[in-house]
């Protein structure tokens, strides 16, 4: 049997800029962070980069959100240039090595990089759990932030095969009662 891993996705200042319930929802992945580490499940932090700009590797805008729980020691870190943060990383060669089979889900933005990423996870055959009250977007001129998020929980949780799909907890009912 594998195991379980958390992953937090892009929650950097300059993509947290005018997101929905952006302090709730932090608070929440922060719940999912120390939820995972008191039942030992490795938390994997993502990190998107641009070669400039405010997303550049050290700028203000690509630092961790100050009000997210920081990496510690023993959690990865991935950088990517892409929304799927399988596509041109090291993250799946990371999950292959902790024999992750069912990832767990957080961050930001919800119609990117959150959903690009879960869609990944279940194409490589994970089981994917989306953490519904601990990932958010802003709005566009077609939709508000609160339908981009349900519209994705709608589709995502429609994928399904023989050997992976996509659910929805919220960070209060993770289940996460076994320590690994």
């Amino acid at each position: 049997m594998g195991k379980e891993v958390l992953i937090v996705i892009d929650v950097q200042n300059a993509v947290m800029e005018n997101t929905y319930q952006c302090e709730e929802k932090i608070n929440n992945m922060n719940r999912a962070i120390h939820r995972a580490r008191e039942k030992q499940i490795p938390v994997v932090y993502v990190q998107h980069e641009y070669p400039e700009g405010p997303m550049k590797r050290g700028a203000e805008g690509w630092q961790l959100h100050p009000d997210l729980e920081k990496p510690l020691e023993q959690d990865g870190v991935i950088f990517k240039s892409v929304p799927n943060a399988f596509v041109n990383t090291s993250l799946k060669k990371a999950l292959d090595k902790a024999e992750a089979d069912h990832l767990f889900i957080c961050g930001a933005q919800t119609d990117y990089c959150v959903d690009s990423t879960s869609r990944g996870a279940f194409d490589h055959g994970y089981r994917v759990t989306l953490i519904s009250d601990a990932h958010t977007t802003c709005s566009n001129e077609f939709l508000t932030a609160a339908q981009i998020i349900d519209h994705t929980q709608h589709t995502l949780t429609n994928f399904w095969s023989e050997t992976a799909a996509i659910d929805l907890k919220s960070s209060h009912e993770l289940g996460w009662e076994r320590v690994k």
